[in-house]
């Protein structure tokens, strides 16, 4: 340790002293927290690069899984299309035949 961070013991254990070892290692982790949070926020803490890459990388799976999903459910949608289209046709039945 240096005879900066003594000085900066010395000041600290009065008020740990007076106020209590627990508030003072909240605060420390209060102020740790919301610098971390900060360089979170504003992006220092992921380099733009790599964001920029995920956020591509992201993009281009959730293409490829939208497709497949469309490629898998294709099947399912022409059997619901056709059923419409049937039971369309049975109400113009049952509309004709009630008349």
């Amino acid at each position: 340790m240096n005879s900066n961070d003594i000085a900066n013991l010395e000041k600290l254990l009065p008020l740990a002293d007076k106020y209590g070892l627990a508030y003072i290692v909240a605060l420390v982790l209060l102020v740790i927290f919301l610098v971390l949070l900060r360089s979170i926020v504003k992006g220092n803490l992921v380099p733009r690069e790599l964001l920029e890459r995920a956020e591509d990388d992201r993009d281009r799976l959730q293409n490829i899984l939208d497709k497949e999903r469309s490629d898998f459910m294709a099947p399912t949608l022409e059997v619901l299309q056709r059923l419409k289209v049937d039971h369309a046709a049975e109400e113009v039945n049952e509309e004709n035949r009630g008349r």
